[in-house]
Formats: C-alpha cells, sequence, structure tokens
C-alpha cells in the first residue's frame, strides 16, 4: 500500500529537532551537576554522610542501572514479538539500553566505599556487628561472596550489557539504511532469543551481588524476576515521559497516535500487576515456611517504622496504579500516563530504599541525602539518554508497522 492513500504523510525529517535534544539535555545536566554538588557536600561534610551516602547512592544506581536494563529488555521483547507497540518507543528503548557505559563508571563510588556496605567482608564494620552464626554462614559462601571475585563480575555484566544493546542498536540503525540488504527481523529476533535469557541470568546475579548480598544470610529464589519485573516498569515509565516531550514537535507528533498509548499503557497495567504477584509471592512463601533464617528480612521491614513505608509501597505501587490503569480512556491520554509513570519511578525508587536501608538502620531513618543522589545520578543519565537519542532517526520508517501509524485511529 503506498503511502498516498493515507490522510497523513511521513514527515520529510525523521530526526527529531536537535534545539529540542539540546534543552532537554542542558536542562538534566544542570539538575545531574547542582545535585552532584549537595552530594558531595552531604557525603563528606555532615556527620556520618559518607555510610548514608553509600546506602542512598547504591538504591540511586540500582535505579537507573535497571532503567537501561529494562529498556534493553523490552527491546529483546519487541525485537522477538514484532509488535506495532514498539514503534513509537523502539529508539528510546535503544538510547537507554546504550548507557551501561556510563553506569559502569558510576559503580566506582560502590566499588570504593564496599567495604562500608557487604557484610561479607572479613573485618569490615558490618562484619564486626554480625554474630558469630552469621559468621558462618557468609564464610560458606565466600566463594561467591569475595572482594576479588565480586569486583571481576562488575565489568563482566556490563560488558555482556553493553555488548547486546550496541549490537541491536546498531543493526536497527543499519536497517533503515539498508531495508534489504539483510533478514534483518531474523537475525533480531536470534539476538533478543539468546540476549533475554543472558540477560535474565546476568541480571539476576548483579541484583544478588548488589542488594540480596547485603543481608548475606538471607536468601530468595525469586529476587531476580522481582527485579526483572521493576525493571520493565521503570523503562516503560520513561518511554512514557519521553513520548510525551517529543511529541510536541516533529516526527513524533505524527507518529504518536492513541492506539500505540493504549498498547503502552495495557503494558505498563501488565507490570504493575506481574510486579505486585511476584512481591506477594515472595511474601507468602516465607510466610508459610516460618522459617528463621528466612523471615528476619521481613520483621526488618515490617517493624521500627519501615512497615508504613511498605503499607505505602502496596497501596501506590500497586493497589492505586491498579485501579487506575483499569480505565481504557486513561491508558490513551498521554498526559495523564505521564503522570502515572512519574509517580511510579518515585515509587520505584522508595521500594529500593525499604529493601536496603533496613540493612543499615533498624527504625526508619530517611535524609535529604536520598533524595539528593537519585536526582544526580538521573540528570547524568538523561543527559546522556537525550544525547544518544538526538543521534538516529526517532522513526524506523522501514518497519513493517510503519506506514500503520498514518492510518485513522479507530475510537
Amino acid at each position: 500500500m503506498s503511502m498516498e492513500t493515507h490522510d497523513k504523510q511521513f514527515p520529510a525529517e525523521l530526526n527529531g529537532p536537535a534545539w529540542l535534544f539540546d534543552r532537554y539535555q542542558s536542562r538534566a545536566l544542570i539538575v545531574g551537576g547542582l545535585f552532584t554538588i549537595l552530594l558531595i557536600i552531604g557525603a563528606f561534610v555532615t556527620p556520618h554522610g559518607y555510610d548514608h551516602f553509600l546506602s542512598a547512592y547504591l538504591a540511586g544506581f540500582v535505579l537507573w542501572t535497571g532503567a537501561s536494563l529494562g529498556c534493553m529488555a523490552l527491546l529483546m521483547v519487541n525485537h522477538l514479538s514484532a509488535g506495532k507497540w514498539g514503534l513509537i518507543i523502539r529508539r528510546i528503548l535503544e538510547a537507554g539500553a546504550a548507557q551501561f557505559p556510563l553506569m559502569f563508571l558510576l559503580f566506582i563510588p560502590i566499588a570504593i566505599g564496599m567495604n562500608h556496605l557487604f557484610p561479607w567482608i572479613p573485618d569490615s564494620p558490618r562484619w564486626v556487628q554480625a554474630n558469630s552464626d552469621a559468621h558462618t554462614i557468609m564464610q560458606h559462601k565466600a566463594m561467591l561472596l569475595n572482594k576479588t571475585f565480586f569486583l571481576i563480575r562488575v565489568p563482566i555484566y556490563f560488558f555482556i550489557w553493553w555488548a547486546f544493546s550496541a549490537t541491536l542498536r546498531r543493526w536497527s540503525i543499519e536497517r533503515d539504511r539498508n531495508p534489504q540488504g539483510r533478514d534483518w527481523q531474523r537475525i533480531l529476533e536470534n539476538v533478543s532469543g539468546i540476549g533475554i535469557v543472558v540477560y535474565a541470568l546476568t541480571m539476576t546475579f548483579a541484583v544478588v551481588d548488589w542488594i540480596m548480598s547485603l543481608d548475606a544470610t538471607w536468601f530468595s529464589t525469586i529476587y531476580g524476576l522481582i527485579y526483572l519485573a521493576g525493571q520493565g516498569l521503570t523503562a516503560f515509565s520513561i518511554c512514557i515521559i519521553t513520548v510525551l516531550l517529543l511529541s510536541q514537535e516533529e516526527p513524533m507528533r505524527t507518529m504518536l497516535r492513541k492506539t500505540e498509548m493504549h498498547d503502552i499503557g495495557k503494558l505498563l497495567f501488565a507490570f504493575v500487576m506481574l510486579y505486585a504477584y511476584l512481591s506477594f509471592s515472595q511474601w507468602l512463601i516465607i510466610w508459610a515456611g516460618n522459617l528463621p533464617e528466612e523471615i528476619t528480612w521481613y520483621m526488618r521491614r515490617l517493624n521500627g517504622g519501615w512497615g508504613y513505608i511498605g503499607l505505602a509501597l502496596a497501596l501506590f505501587h500497586f493497589a492505586v496504579p491498579f485501579v487506575i490503569l483499569l480505565s481504557r480512556p486513561f491508558k490513551r491520554d498521554i498526559t495523564r500516563l505521564v503522570w502515572l509513570a512519574i509517580w511510579l519511578m518515585i515509587m520505584r525508587y522508595v521500594d529500593l530504599l525499604w529493601v536496603i536501608e533496613p540493612n543499615f538502620s533498624k527504625t526508619f531513618s530517611i535524609t535529604w541525602l536520598d533524595v539528593v543522589i537519585p536526582l544526580a545520578i538521573g540528570g547524568v543519565w538523561l543527559a546522556y539518554f537525550f544525547r544518544n537519542l538526538s543521534s538516529m532517526p526517532l522513526v524506523p520508517a522501514y518497519d513493517v508497522f510503519a506506514i500503520e501509524v498514518l492510518e485513522p485511529v479507530h475510537e
């Protein structure tokens, strides 16, 4: 079918306007720079600031690394499913998945301060605070949880993630330049099929290393899947916000239809339910088992004021978004979806604080560093994100579904 049969035409320029990307990139850099200065002041000037800086920094780092991982995973799922829902967000996913070199550099503060974070490092402050039974358990895990092997695994994770994301992005752009040169769909499907399995495995090992090992005596077999669902939520939230920011100008203004936003809204709804289901399943299994080595993890997070945060997460990370996303008109309204996406991003960070901070404080304790750090890391992440997004066409014009976005929307 020729494009002349449609009411709309593809914009003459498929790249987004440079001035728009420059505006968002410069604003993100200002935010990142300003809050980085506050972060440094809080870490090294305020009393006991360094220890709290490290725990809050870990939460912010995992949030934004999860955003990149979620973008990469959704990109692979889109190639495997050949779904039309990914057409308007594919470049956004590719740009988000291109952040791994940056995130690897941002891991350096964690590597430097890991003696203050992880209890399985002998003679570290948290090792000294642990009892003899905990020492015995951690010594049995020493083959995996030791400082040298831990630091070796980190670059391996980031290299694998970078290799898959860079390959998918390079071939996607090459397909636009030479659509008939190779069987691109089969090639991208093959890489994505392998990549989604590798992603699930490496991501699980990473969150076990970075978060679950903060309490080296506790374990959960569903832990990686919970973060998989959370990363999908974060990635979809970033996509929805970015689509709104770009929809004021071509080519996104032409490409954006209520049909595609409805599809993305339904997928966001699915990830809200998946995250809640997996989180509840972990709690239910541990509650039914009623084993001391398992329930202590939840006891820390349901007492000392942390229980109120857990209740807030149940309400505002699941119940309220679930009810809101039942509405079909809501899922088709990009403006209202954006506010929900921003809220879900905030809840994702609160959830990470609820998981991480009780390892360091038995009573509820949040400081201004917990607000500053995610904004500092996020500002840098977004600046690099808009830089990546500006370097390629926003519209994959040779996609098999590209012509369909020119058709009228059927209400």
